[in-house]
């Protein structure tokens, strides 16, 4: 199916800046890397999606296979003729189009295309000396950034093409393979390349033909289980299980023993042993039941105070985020300390200045000042946390004299009692000696 929807294509392009004499109006339409085991049989087609969008001179295409500084480019040195929209403007290696037998409108020299793994995008000059990507493919599995075109194709374009279908501006929605690929050129001369895929026989450019091959399993191919098929006459592995091979792939936070280099402490824990569930999850059921609690409240940085809270029923999962309301049952030992029915006694620290991997990198500051906001009155806090150096305690706030220095430093843990059906609201601002604040709350509810 030709993709012929002007209109829609035109929505990813922006008009509401001036943009160079090289038109924006230009959408990839189909990509051929290799053809029945030639390397040297490519092109690229591109797309006018509006009437009169000849003006190509001066844009480029840019190609790369892995995304590590291998850029290479093409630069378009005129202009096309025929401007209707819908029309094609044909690149392709000398070679290949003596095998398509058809005129290209630029000839493609040959090693710029990766054949199974990269990127090309279609780009324009802006009158800032800079570039502006107007479009941009990415396929094979290619690792390199795909900035807002979303996650690459798993499939290349070896031995069939790549042809677009819609236009949302994501791969993976706009992008299919094509086995017999119909390069096009300006002048509307179009050529269609016979498959030999499926006449029973692995010809040469084919991975397999029906059925994968014997001799190739999702074990084979680094998959923990799975089920392999033969797909456009190439392995298929979207049926591969990769959880459970012993290393962390796609989307897995862990697998087995690779966690990633993470451990409790990195989550937010005061210590314990990170796990990883069958699933590939990171579990944190073995991690401390002591935890650090940023506090959540703006303005940055948020490491100045943290709260330590004990609840083995609320520790953070394996994104290591913290909940700020803390939830326990009466009578829970995972969270409740005291043995008196009706409510649910917490056990809470404060620290300055701790180093959380969670909070990225933020500098240790010396405390001046820490407040209490509200209603609130916990006189048991206000003295753990003036017991940290001289101080002045002064309507629920302590001022630090001289302030404490820049290392970090936590009460005691302290009980806070909370009713059942009740809640404990604790909203505080430490201020550092240079003027910067932290403002932090802690919810403690209690339930039957």
């Amino acid at each position: 199916m030709r993709f012929v929807r002007p209109l829609a294509a035109a929505v990813l392009l922006s008009t509401a800046a001036p943009v160079a004499a090289a038109t924006n109006q230009v959408l990839l339409s189909e990509i051929l890397g290799s053809w029945q085991g030639d390397d040297d049989v490519q092109f690229v087609e591109l797309v006018l999606a509006v009437d009169g969008a000849t003006d190509v001179s001066g844009a480029s295409l840019t190609f790369a296979s892995t995304g590590a500084g291998d850029r290479r480019s093409f630069q378009f040195i005129a202009d096309v003729t025929n401007g209707d929209a819908g029309r094609r403007i044909l690149l392709a290696t000398a070679h290949g189009a003596q095998v398509m037998g058809i005129v290209p409108d630029f000839i493609l020299p040959s090693g710029l295309l990766p054949p199974r793994t990269g990127r090309v995008c279609y780009q324009i000059p802006d009158l800032l000396g800079g570039t502006t990507v107007v479009d941009c493919l990415a396929y094979g599995g290619f690792t390199g950034s795909n900035g807002s075109f979303g996650l690459p194709l798993a499939i290349g374009p070896d031995d069939r093409s790549l042809e677009r279908v819609s236009a949302s501006g994501t791969n993976r929605v706009d992008w299919r393979g094509r086995l017999a690929p119909t390069p096009a050129n300006n002048a509307n001369a179009l050529v269609t390349l016979a498959s030999l895929c499926d006449d029973g026989t692995v010809d040469a450019g084919e991975e397999c033909d029906g059925a994968p091959p014997r001799d190739t399993t999702c074990a084979s191919l680094g998959f923990a289980r799975g089920k392999l098929a033969c797909t456009q006459c190439h392995v298929d592995a979207s049926g591969c299980i990769a959880c459970g091979n012993g290393a962390i792939n796609a989307k897995e936070q862990c697998d087995g023993g690779d966690l990633g280099g993470r451990s409790c402490s990195d989550l937010g824990f005061t210590g314990g042993a990170l796990g990883c569930s069958a699933h590939c999850r990171l579990d944190t059921s073995t991690c401390d039941p002591t935890f650090f609690v940023p506090g959540g409240g703006p303005p940055r940085p948020e490491c100045l105070a943290t709260w330590r809270v004990t609840n083995a029923g609320q520790r953070p999962g394996g994104d290591g985020k913290a909940p700020l309301r803390q939830r326990c049952r009466d009578g829970d030992a995972g969270c409740d300390s005291d043995a008196t029915a009706g409510t649910c006694t917490f056990s809470v620290a404060l620290c300055f200045d701790h180093e959380d991997a969670r909070l990225g990198a933020c500098q240790p500051s010396a405390i001046a000042r820490w407040e209490l906001l509200g209603q609130t009155s916990s006189p048991d806090l206000l003295d753990a946390v003036a017991a940290l150096g001289p101080s002045v305690v002064d309507s629920g706030s302590v001022t630090f004299q001289p302030p404490l220095d820049a290392s970090e430093r936590c009460t005691p843990p302290v009980a806070l009692v909370v009713p059942v059906r009740g809640k404990l609201a604790l909203r505080t601002r430490t201020t550092a000696a240079s003027g910067m604040r932290d403002t932090d709350v802690l919810r403690l509810v209690c339930a039957p």
